[in-house]
């Protein structure tokens, strides 16, 4: 019987990825692996606007090992099939930046959640590291030929030096990376499909198939634009990785349940911008971070590194565009080398979540609230990256705003789906919390079964493919690779 995946996002693909790495459907006698996702395309919502950063040990104790082993097979890919060209793959140099005193405050080991609702920084999530390695001045996995690209305080110049502001390292490449998240999906698709995934797009779920004598699932009923009335599926296992959709959908397929999934969707702004001070990417200079890679012709490759701050929300005397949020920006690599700053955010809790991922996009253009968010994201990247005024432009002389200088901006919108226990939902769900259906599966030998990955929140991307594995693991029946006892519903 085939395994049916319900979401094309990251979680979703990195399932599918893996499970048909284990048992390729094109196989003779193998299941075969269907993905199946209501838009007319895929990466429409976070994961095709996401920021990309990847972090080994920000999490809380609950996630730390499905963190750790994400973070092994997100450096293993990577050099596997060339990651750095393909999807931008860079260990990253972190920053947190305080401005006149004010920046990252009680920073605590597991309470890598915490500034989700608090609205603090990311950075309070950063394990502490040893005093040698925690002050700004001169990045030390770069090159003395790209001085030149750095500002008097050593931070990179693709970040402006604030006034009033101060640099701390927060993290190294060798624990934290970055990447180009609508291309890291696109590989893990074509992946997937050549491995003979099916794909069903415009896909919405309608409900389970039993069967009759033991309401044992069976199969999945949906509805598709390209076909008349009901398209039926045969599965005995169902995944549910839809994202901030993953409760409706939930409820919609098991009516009776008095289970619930507890995620709820949390919108964030977004833009993407090009630099005059971000043209080439940062090199390394020593086997620092990622381990060397080679391209398909053996030739060794220069590794690079990206760079990430994190801002606590300003002070009232901060000079120049103030925020009450706080802020990421992340200078990052797209596919071939290209540079690109990705500046978010700003979160938007009361927005609704529409129906689809594909009616995501239509809510950047309409109202007056939505290009407000605009406006501020667009205030903010200018802040974090514009050229400095004064003194023709040089960085260290600050007297104001900064001149707009980025360009090919984007903006994006993202709803996450956030846990109310502020961590992922990973596992099996129980017959008991099925509303009367069972699955062949329930002792856990591989047989059958629905499982829930979702509630990822920000961290979906970084969390991906560790999600991806233990998820295939349990469909399988196999010993999981990651603990993640204290992700299960319920």
């Amino acid at each position: 019987m085939a395994t049916v995946i319900l979401g094309g996002g990251i979680i979703g693909l990195s399932i599918a990825h893996c499970l048909s790495l284990e048992r390729p459907p094109s196989a003779p006698g193998n299941p075969h692996i269907h993905i199946l996702d209501s838009s007319h395309s895929l990466l429409l919502s976070a994961s095709g606007f996401a920021g990309g950063f990847l972090a080994e040990d920000w999490m809380s104790p609950a996630s730390a090992s499905l963190a750790a082993l994400s973070f092994r097979l997100h450096r293993e890919l990577a050099l596997q099939h060339e990651g750095q060209r393909r999807w931008g793959y860079a260990g990253s140099q972190v920053y947190s930046l305080s401005i006149d005193g004010t920046g990252v405050v009680n920073r605590k080991r597991g309470q890598s959640q915490d500034w989700i609702s608090s609205g603090t920084s990311r950075a309070n999530a950063a394990p502490d590291l040893p005093p040698s390695t925690s002050s700004s001045g001169d990045p030390p996995n770069s090159t003395g030929s790209q001085v030149e690209t750095f500002n008097p305080d050593g931070s990179p110049a693709c970040f402006t030096a604030q006034p009033g502001g101060t640099l701390s390292t927060i993290g190294m490449p060798s624990d934290c990376a970055q990447i180009h998240p609508r291309s890291l999906c696109s590989f893990l698709l074509a992946q997937c499909q050549s491995r003979g995934v099916q794909l069903h797009l415009s896909a919405t779920p309608t409900s389970i198939v039993t069967d009759n004598d033991s309401s044992t699932l069976t199969g999945l009923h949906y509805t598709s634009p390209t076909t008349e009335g009901t398209t039926s599926l045969d599965c005995s296992n169902l995944v549910l990785a839809a994202g901030p959709w993953t409760p409706s959908l939930f409820a919609t397929l098991f009516p009776h349940a008095s289970t619930r999934i507890p995620i709820y969707p949390l919108a964030g702004h977004s833009v993407l911008a090009k630099s005059p001070r971000y043209v080439a990417p940062f090199p390394l200079s020593r086997n620092e971070g990622p381990p060397s890679s080679k391209n398909k012709s053996g030739e060794q490759q220069q590794q690079h590194i990206c760079y990430a701050v994190y801002c606590s929300p300003t002070p009232a005397s901060f000079i120049g565009h103030a925020w009450t949020y706080a802020p990421e920006a992340f200078a990052r690599l797209s596919p071939d080398g290209q540079t690109e700053i990705w500046v978010g955010g700003l979160n938007e809790p009361d927005l609704a979540l529409p129906p689809r991922a594909e009616d995501v996009k239509p809510l950047l253009a309409k109202g007056k609230g939505y290009e407000a968010a605009k406006r501020e994201m667009r205030g903010c990247a200018v802040q974090l990256c514009g050229r400095a005024m004064g003194d023709g432009g040089q960085q260290g002389d600050l007297g104001g705003r900064n001149e707009d200088d980025l360009r090919d901006v984007s903006e994006g919108l993202c709803f996450r789906p956030v846990s109310e226990t502020g961590v992922p939902v990973v596992g099996r769900v129980g017959n008991e919390m099925l509303g009367g259906v069972k699955t062949a599966g329930e002792k856990g030998k591989g047989m059958g079964g629905v499982f829930v990955a979702s509630g990822h929140g920000p961290w979906g991307i970084s969390l991906s493919l560790g999600t991806g594995k233990v998820v295939s693991e349990m469909v399988l029946g196999e010993t999981l690779s990651a603990d993640v006892s204290r992700l299960a519903l319920g």
